[in-house]
C-alpha cells in the first residue's frame, strides 16, 4: 500500500497538449502556417487539396457539410465520383500542413484545423472593416487598411466560389480607405471616383502644391473622357477653376515684383514697410507706459 502511494507521489504528471496555432493567409495570395513556421509551398501544388482548405477557411466556423464542398469544388460530379475526391484532397491537405488533423471528415461535416487555434486573415479584415464602417471610426479603418494585404486569392480569379467574397472585400476595402481619409489610394485603385480625386486635389493645395492638384484633375479628365466619355462634374471644376485663378493672381504678383530694375524698388518699399512697423511699435509701448503709469487712462480699441 505505501509503495503504491510511493509510486503515484514520484510520478510526473502528464502535461496536456497546447493547441496548434495555424494562420492562414488568403488576402495578396495563399499561405499556410503553423505555430509560425510556413508550410512548404510545393506541398500545395494539388490544386484540390489547396483549394478544399481555401474554402473551408472562409466558410462560418471553418466547416461545411460534405455535399456542400462537392457542389463548389465539384459540381459537375455525381456525388458518388466526388466523394473519393473528396477524400483524396483532404489527405493531401493533411500532408501539406503536417498535421493530421488539418482537415477532418466526421458524421458528414468536414472540418478544417477543428483542434487548432485559427487565425484567417480575409476573416479578421472582414471583422475589422465592419466594425469601423458601423462605429465610423477612422482609427479601426486604418487598422482593417493594414489588415488587407491584396485582393482575395489572386491565383483563384476564375474559380466561381471565390468571385463574390473576391468583391465584397473589395469594395469594403475602398470604403475603409475612404473612411481613413486615404483618398489617393482610392484614386489609384478606383480612377473613376471622383470625389477621391477632389480630395487629393485639396490635400495637395493645402500642402502648397497647386500644380500637382491641377496636373490631378487632368488625370481625373483622361480617364473619364476615355472610360465613360464624360466630363469631371462641377465640384471638380469649380476646384480647378478656383486653383487656376488663385495661380494666376499668385504669378502676377510675382512679374509685379519680378519688374523692379535691379530690385531697387522692391528694396525701397521693404524698407518703407519696416519704418512704418517700427514706427507702429514705439508708439505701442509709449502708449503702455502710459496706461501703467495713469489707471485711469487706456488706450481708444481700434
Amino acid at each position: 500500500m505505501h509503495r503504491h502511494q510511493h509510486r503515484q507521489a514520484g510520478r510526473t504528471p502528464r502535461t496536456e497538449r497546447r493547441p496548434a496555432h495555424v494562420d492562414i493567409e488568403l488576402l495578396g495570395g495563399f499561405q499556410v502556417s503553423v505555430d509560425g513556421a510556413v508550410t512548404p509551398e510545393h506541398g500545395w501544388r494539388r490544386r484540390t487539396a489547396a483549394a478544399l482548405v481555401k474554402v473551408l477557411a472562409l466558410a462560418p466556423g471553418q466547416r461545411l457539410h460534405r455535399e456542400q464542398v462537392i457542389d463548389l469544388l465539384w459540381p459537375d460530379e455525381p456525388p458518388s465520383d466526388a466523394a473519393p475526391k473528396l477524400h483524396k484532397a483532404a489527405h493531401f491537405a493533411r500532408k501539406a500542413a503536417g498535421r493530421h488533423d488539418a482537415v477532418v471528415l466526421r458524421n458528414y461535416v468536414v472540418q478544417l484545423f477543428p483542434t487548432a487555434v485559427l487565425t484567417v486573415d480575409a476573416l479578421v479584415f472582414d471583422e475589422l472593416s465592419r466594425r469601423a464602417l458601423s462605429s465610423r471610426d477612422a482609427t479601426t479603418a486604418r487598422a482593417a487598411v493594414d489588415q488587407y494585404a491584396g485582393e482575395l486569392l489572386p491565383d483563384d480569379r476564375y474559380e466561381e466560389w471565390a468571385d463574390e467574397r473576391r468583391e465584397l472585400l473589395r469594395l469594403r476595402h475602398l470604403n475603409v480607405l475612404r473612411l481613413a481619409g486615404q483618398w489617393l489610394e482610392v484614386s489609384e485603385l478606383e480612377p473613376s471616383d471622383e470625389d477621391a480625386h477632389v480630395e487629393v486635389m485639396r490635400d495637395l493645395v493645402a500642402n502648397g502644391d497647386p500644380c500637382a492638384a491641377l496636373a490631378h484633375f487632368e488625370r481625373l479628365e483622361r480617364v473619364l473622357d476615355r472610360d465613360f466619355g464624360a466630363a469631371p462634374g462641377p465640384a471638380a471644376q469649380a476646384l480647378r477653376d478656383d486653383i487656376e485663378s488663385a495661380t494666376a493672381a499668385q504669378r502676377a504678383t510675382l512679374d509685379q515684383l519680378a519688374g523692379f530694375e535691379d530690385c531697387a524698388g522692391l528694396e525701397d518699399l521693404v524698407a518703407e514697410l519696416a519704418e512704418v512697423t517700427q514706427r507702429q511699435t514705439r508708439l505701442i509701448r509709449m502708449l503702455t507706459t502710459a496706461a501703467a503709469a495713469n489707471p485711469c487712462y487706456a488706450p481708444v480699441p481700434g
